[in-house]
């Protein structure tokens, strides 16, 4: 991810502490479930209850199985979920590959 977006989540300003959390929990899980620990745990308890930890996890898990579930049955993408994703990401190398 890091070639993505090369400014360290600490410096992005549009997000708040509560949605840095979150996000840094996302990218530790996405990679690796194992890289996310307690520290990000009690990351989340100051700015989140227990239920909407729950609603965050459940949110990275189901778009990790949407993620590989499209990647590994090659989904052709929707026209406009393209068009998104060239202007976002095409930059940095993006290509719709077996899913054009």
């Amino acid at each position: 991810m890091a070639h993505l977006n090369p400014v360290p989540l600490a410096e992005v300003k549009v997000f708040n502490d509560a949605e840095r959390a979150a996000i840094r929990l996302a990218l530790k899980a996405g990679a690796q479930p194992n890289e996310a620990g307690a520290a990000d745990f009690d990351e989340l308890k100051k700015h989140y209850t227990d239920e909407q930890i729950v609603e965050i996890v459940a949110s990275i898990a189901l778009f990790g199985y949407l993620n590989r579930w499209n990647d590994t049955m090659a989904t052709t993408l929707e026209p406009l979920a393209t068009q998104v994703a060239e202007r976002a990401i095409g930059p940095a190398g993006w290509t719709p590959g077996k899913h054009g």
